[in-house]
Order: structure tokens, then sequence, then C-alpha cells
């Protein structure tokens, strides 16, 4: 088995939400991207969050509530 045969077997082993991580990896060490690939941001939650269940329909009335009127700098 040649190291380009191992790539193509680890990449069908990786798991479906992993899978765009290794793209971009391969992106950075291809040799055809000349010029840098912008960096994509994940964001993931691991924690449970205990709060009022209509908070995300109620967030601009608070944060209205939290500035009560002014704008600070």
């Amino acid at each position: 088995m040649t190291v380009r045969d191992e790539a193509h077997q680890l990449l069908d082993e990786v798991p479906e939400e992993r899978l765009a991580d290794a793209v971009d990896m391969l992106h950075r060490l291809s040799a055809d991207s000349a010029k840098p690939q912008p960096q994509r941001r994940r964001f993931r939650t691991t924690a449970v969050f205990d709060g009022e269940p209509d908070l995300g329909v109620r967030a601009k009335e608070i944060v209205r509530e939290g500035w009560d009127g002014r704008h600070t700098a």
C-alpha cells in the first residue's frame, strides 16, 4: 500500500462531523494552494444551558433593559 492509498483509506474513515476539518487541513498541505485559504471558525458547545426557555426570543428586549436606553462606550 502506498502512502497515497493509506491517505485515501484514512480519509474514508474520518467521521462526517470532522470531514470539513480534514478537508481544510488538506487544502493547507496541498501543493496547489498558492494563496492562503481563510480559516473558517467553528463553534461547538459541550455544556447544557440552563436559562429561560424564551431567552432567544427575548434577546433584544433583554439587551435594551440592560442598556436602559443609554449607549455605553
